[in-house]
């Protein structure tokens, strides 16, 4: 789903396998819509079910068919929407978490309407909003904070800001998440601990404007077309990429990433694990492969075991060649 600067939203279908070998991945378009005839669409969350537009202030939601039955208004004044994500990261559907202007409201499916079942009152409108599993963390100008979603109460501050520049944050595996400390640093943050990581900060060489992040990499743009890949195992930069226009939104996409420009969306494929690592192998290039399991397997991942026995195996082959 893309909104545009003219209102307009667009709906596109992309094949649900993907071949590492076929660079000409193509997106058809399936359905598109006028929400309005001048205002741009700010923000657009989708589930299986349903998609939530906000427009001008206006939170709207629509089926996933979005030509098969008219955009429904839940709430005005509104600021900042964001879904429910759950354990595996994936969207709990139906659920969504609004920031208007002082307070934080939770709305639920029920049946073929939506119903407000929390709200949560803050001091002002949250700039950046994410709800994972149980907790709500919100984003504002000189503090980010989290929110328990049954009871609405506050923890303690999770990380004072110099309200210089705006926050962001993105979801991680393992309970984590990145927050924007600085123009051009996230700092790892736990919410099983609720406290900052035993991880390094995240340096971006310039000011980040878009952030997002898809499986173990986080993605941050300039704005300008520039976009920085960390790996979020060892906090350390691994790929640099330019596309053509600047920067407007994010998202992650079951497995591929979706990065909107000015007037196209460009989809990143991930390159399967096992052909770098044989690549790299086949160049006799061991430290590099030994570097990308430690950027791809935590050191509690039961997987990393079984790939270092396999790097071992394959790395005594290419030596011994």
């Amino acid at each position: 789903y893309v909104g545009t600067a003219v209102g307009n939203l667009f709906q596109f279908g992309l094949p649900s396998h993907v071949d590492s070998e076929d660079k000409d991945l193509r997106a058809v378009q399936v359905g598109v819509v006028r929400l309005s005839t001048r205002r741009p669409v700010e923000q657009v969350c989708a589930t299986e079910r349903f998609v939530f537009t906000l427009l001008d202030g206006v939170l709207n939601v629509l089926p996933a068919d979005i030509q098969s039955a008219a955009a429904v208004e839940l709430c005005k004044d509104v600021k900042q929407i964001c879904l429910h994500s759950g354990s595996s990261g994936e969207e709990v559907s139906g659920e969504i978490c609004v920031a208007t202007r002082k307070k934080l409201i939770i709305f639920a499916n029920k049946g073929t309407t939506f119903e407000q079942r929390q709200e949560i009152p803050t001091s002002e409108a949250a700039s950046a909003l994410v709800w994972h599993q149980s907790l709500i963390c919100a984003g504002f100008r000189r503090e980010y904070k989290l929110f328990s979603e049954r009871t609405g109460l506050s923890f303690e501050d999770v990380c004072p800001l110099d309200g210089k520049h705006v926050p962001r944050i993105a979801v991680l595996p393992g309970n984590e998440l990145l927050l924007l400390i600085q123009e051009s640093v996230g700092l790892v943050y736990n919410l099983s601990t609720r406290q900052p990581s035993q991880k390094n900060t995240i340096t971006w060489p310039r000011k980040v404007t878009c952030l997002g992040a898809s499986g173990n990499y986080v993605f941050g743009s300039s704005g300008l077309g520039q976009l920085d890949v960390f790996s979020v195992q060892d906090q350390k930069k691994c790929q640099s990429l330019t596309l053509e226009g600047t920067t407007t939104a994010m998202s992650d996409a079951s497995g591929r990433f979706l990065v909107a420009l000015e007037t196209s969306v460009t989809c990143l494929k991930p390159i399967p694990f096992e052909r770098q690592v044989k690549e790299l192998l086949l160049q006799v290039r061991t430290n590099d492969a030994l570097d990308l399991i430690n950027a791809t397997f935590g050191p509690e991942d039961p997987e990393r075991q079984v790939e270092l026995g396999r790097f071992h195996a394959m790395a005594g082959w290419a030596l011994f060649r």
